[in-house]
């Protein structure tokens, strides 16, 4: 078993996993808190912080986290927003421009075959869901991609990025894209 030292409080620590560092990975509560234990450790003994600057530092990191809170709900918001839009042109005739499919097809086919999205499935699972029909003929019709399409929507189907998207006519048209709605 490997013993890790904490880079911030400079103790052993064997359960310690370092971090993964990455350009955006956001600060966590307790990562600040090691920041303000390691700030108290080294502080000039004869000019310290005062308790009302570290009350302070924590206020400013606490509205920083609900300021996420906050941008996160309105995420959730926008996309409800966005399906319910969708679900709305169900039954209607649309123009707009066909997206590729590949990834929606291996989604739906992950899920009925595996229950699991595509990206979670092993490599076997992967190959197996990239043989179905469906699958083929989604890579096959990639190509057309930008092209207009009008059609009745059938239905309304979600992205691997959680984006919803209208089936119109068996393919599959960005909902940003419609240009007219009879």
């Amino acid at each position: 078993m490997a013993i890790n030292i904490d880079p911030v409080t400079g103790l052993q620590n064997a359960s310690l996993a370092p971090a993964k560092t990455g350009g955006g990975q956001d600060m966590s509560s307790v990562d600040f808190m090691k920041l303000i234990i390691a700030q108290m450790r080294n502080q000039n003994p004869l000019d310290p912080q005062s308790d009302s600057d570290f009350m302070a530092q924590m206020a400013q990191f606490e509205a920083l986290n609900q300021s996420k809170a906050a941008t996160q709900t309105l995420k959730v918001l926008q996309g409800l927003s966005e399906l319910g839009n969708a679900a709305g042109l169900i039954g209607r005739t649309v123009t707009g421009r066909q997206v590729s499919a590949i990834g929606i097809a291996r989604d739906s086919v992950a899920r009925e075959r595996f229950g699991a999205v595509y990206s979670l499935l092993t490599t076997s699972q992967k190959s197996e869901v990239n043989l179905d029909d469906r699958v083929q003929a989604a890579i096959a019709d990639a190509e057309n991609a930008g092209a207009e399409v009008t059609g009745l929507v059938d239905r309304v189907l979600v992205g691997p990025d959680g984006i919803p998207v209208l089936s119109v006519n068996g393919k599959v048209i960005d909902q940003f894209t419609i240009s007219e709605v009879r």
